[in-house]
């Protein structure tokens, strides 16, 4: 049988053109499937895991410190720039500025300290969901001395796990999204004020040494079937 014997009538020529298309679509439909199952079930169309679900937090901390010594009305500007990947959110940042006046000459001579940010380069401060803030404290001869800062990026967040019945999956990630916020250039003024004697004091105390820790808390949002 040749070629023309397949193609004499009009029925010959219906058969064999679907079994043409058949045969050309068949292989490329198997092939495709696979990626549009995989779509649905990452998120394309679907809100992922339903039902009782464990919800945990993978943290990891980025941390700088630095130290310095001011005199009476000197200042200094501390930077901390955070960028991580597009699948970590920013849980809180925390400024910590330590300082310990051991050279104190006696009562109401304590150094203090006072700071505050300027967060205009951050992720989330034209929105007003990231904003400064200002602090001081003194720095004791028993130590503890100086303040602390928190920023919290993510509303709620401690880190703790929980179980969740209501929310389904992508209902919860939309929940821990923090959306970039807090990335981008944090910057705080230092400056310090020395309270030195009146008659020789200076020669005691005319400057202090600061501690400065800043501290930015990520996570990774793990999400399983199942209660804790």
């Amino acid at each position: 049988m040749d070629f023309q014997d397949l193609v004499d009538t009009p029925q010959k020529v219906k058969t064999l053109a679907g079994t043409l298309v058949f045969l050309v679509a068949f292989p490329v439909y198997f092939e495709v499937l696979p990626s549009l199952i995989d779509d649905d079930i990452s998120g394309g169309g679907s809100s992922g895991l339903s039902g009782s679900l464990t919800v945990s937090f993978e943290e990891s901390t980025t941390s700088l410190s630095e130290s310095v010594t001011l005199g009476d009305g000197d200042s200094h500007d501390s930077f901390f720039d955070l960028m991580t990947e597009s699948s970590l959110s920013i849980g809180y940042v925390e400024l910590e500025v330590s300082c310990f006046d051991n050279d104190d000459p006696g009562p109401g001579f304590t150094d203090t300290v006072e700071g505050f940010s300027d967060l205009i380069d951050v992720e989330g401060y034209a929105s007003g969901q990231v904003e400064d803030q200002s602090a001081d404290g003194s720095c004791s001869g028993g130590g503890n001395g100086g303040f602390s800062i928190r920023w919290d990026i993510t509303p709620n967040y401690t880190g703790e796990d929980y179980t969740e019945e209501d929310l389904n999956e992508n209902e919860i990630r939309q929940l821990w999204d923090a959306e970039g916020r807090g990335m981008g250039s944090w910057i705080a003024t230092i400056t310090a004020s020395i309270e030195a004697a009146p008659v020789a004091g200076s020669f005691i105390d005319d400057n202090e040494d600061f501690d400065i820790t800043w501290t930015a808390v990520f996570f990774e949002l793990i999400i399983e079937s199942g209660s804790i």
